[in-house]
């Protein structure tokens, strides 16, 4: 029986896509599910769910968010955020406190015990991931980021086209900083 990678380029073989976008595009789709398995291993042996995880991590970086701007952060609707939110303020993880200034906006935080596992999970993570790119040569590592990043920012400019305009071909790149605005 052939291995399932093996077929990975016929997967993503689209009429009006040439082969080696559809290479490159099977080749992300690939890399990305199985991080995705991955990290779903990593969190459920530390019994955190994923989006807590980077939720977590968000707030360490980024102290004192407002809840609007942690789903924006996050890519999520107010309503799911204020749910995950709820969750986590429960299990004693974060803390949600207006804000000084403005009534209106609440602003969250990391507790102790927030930071601690936020501690313990960036540990862990960094382990794993170290294990992954840590045999990469430099300018190979350099290059993937780069071009990571390029993808990345070229998918942000596609997300904040209409749909019809998306379907209708490719839009021009635009920066991360350009879609950020």
């Amino acid at each position: 029986m052939p291995h399932p990678h093996d077929d990975r380029d016929r997967l993503f073989a689209l009429d009006g896509l040439d082969a080696r976008s559809a290479a490159v595009f099977g080749a992300f789709m690939l890399a990305q599910r199985l991080h995705h398995q991955l990290m779903l291993r990593v969190l459920a042996e530390q019994e955190t769910p994923p989006g807590q995880a980077i939720c977590l991590r968000i707030l360490a970086v980024h102290e004192g968010a407002t809840q609007r701007e942690v789903g924006d952060m996050l890519h999520v609707s107010a309503p799911t955020v204020t749910a995950m939110l709820k969750r986590m303020e429960r299990s004693g993880t974060i803390a949600r406190e207006p804000d000084g200034t403005d009534q209106r906006v609440t602003r969250v935080r990391l507790t102790p015990i927030g930071r601690e596992l936020e501690r313990c999970l960036s540990t862990v993570l960094a382990t794993r991931i170290g294990r992954l790119l840590d045999t990469m040569r430099e300018a190979d590592r350099r290059d993937l980021a780069r071009l990571l990043r390029d993808l990345a920012d070229r998918m942000s400019g596609a997300m904040d086209e209409p749909a019809a305009a998306t379907a209708a071909g490719p839009a021009p790149a635009r920066t991360h900083a350009e879609a950020s605005r």
